[in-house]
């Protein structure tokens, strides 16, 4: 005989309800009922009992957390792919805004302009937003808009916390590794890329040229750790921002 209990259902004698997981997430109850099997004067094995209630609340609160994760994932990935558009708008009505000064509607041009500028600020503001919340580490280490464009181009936290350090190094630079490797090929010189969108990172981008690989290199295990513990954990390591800076301090004085 099934018995309902606060979290769901529980069948005769030690036996819990064999969709005990889809009673535990749809559980209603309207009035006041007993809180455990005991109240029924039921005798069960509680170590038993507990041990897989326990399992089952972890395991639908973590199902949870994985939904809503994947969600905001999306949401991010969606929020960069239109920064780009946005971003590549703004550049091609640059490129045009000389020839159009002049001319009538140049007024309503540069208020184009201005308006997508806008639209990019506030798109920037979102991002910023979200990956504090779902990768608090990433956002840390790498900031918003390359934390962001990260996990767009990996497809997801999950990808990128199991990528090498090597592939988050070179990520975004695929064309000119590949053509530097068919160049090596054919047994001409040729440089391998040392970074991809890396660069975009203030540390990487404001070193000497001669030091940028050693800075992207180790920003790239930085990332990878940092990734690693938003999808596991979550938990904000503070360290990590701060070895990433002292590296960053150690190349810039080094001669």
């Amino acid at each position: 005989m099934p018995y309902k209990l606060w979290f769901g259902v529980f069948e005769d004698e030690l036996k819990l309800a064999e969709k005990f997981e889809d009673s535990f997430v749809n559980a209603v109850n309207e009035k006041p009922i007993p809180f455990n099997v005991a109240e029924l004067g039921i005798k069960v094995l509680g170590r038993e009992y507990y041990r897989t209630l326990r399992r089952v609340a972890i395991g639908v609160a973590e199902k949870r957390i994985r939904e809503e994760l994947s969600s905001d994932e999306r949401y991010i990935i969606s929020l960069v792919k239109a920064l780009e558009s946005v971003e590549e708008i703004i550049n091609v009505l640059k490129e045009k805004e000389e020839d159009l000064e002049a001319n009538a509607i140049g007024e309503k041009f540069l208020e184009a302009i201005e308006n997508m500028k806008e639209l990019r600020d506030e798109i920037e503001r979102e991002i910023d937003v979200v990956m504090a919340k779902i990768a608090p580490n990433l956002y840390e280490v790498a900031g918003a808009k390359l934390g962001a464009k990260l996990i767009e181009k990996f497809g997801g936290i999950k990808k990128l916390a199991f990528a090498s350090s090597n592939k988050i190094q070179i990520i975004g630079a695929e064309r000119s590794l590949y053509k530097a490797i068919a160049r090596m090929k054919r047994g001409k010189d040729a440089k391998i890329p040392k970074h991809g969108i890396i660069f975009l990172h203030g540390f990487v981008r404001n070193l000497p040229k001669k030091k940028r690989g050693k800075m992207a290199r180790f920003l790239a295990s930085k990332i990878s750790i940092a990734a690693k513990i938003d999808y596991f954990r979550g938990e904000l390591d503070e360290g990590l921002f701060e070895s990433v800076k002292r590296r960053f301090e150690e190349l810039r004085r080094e001669k």
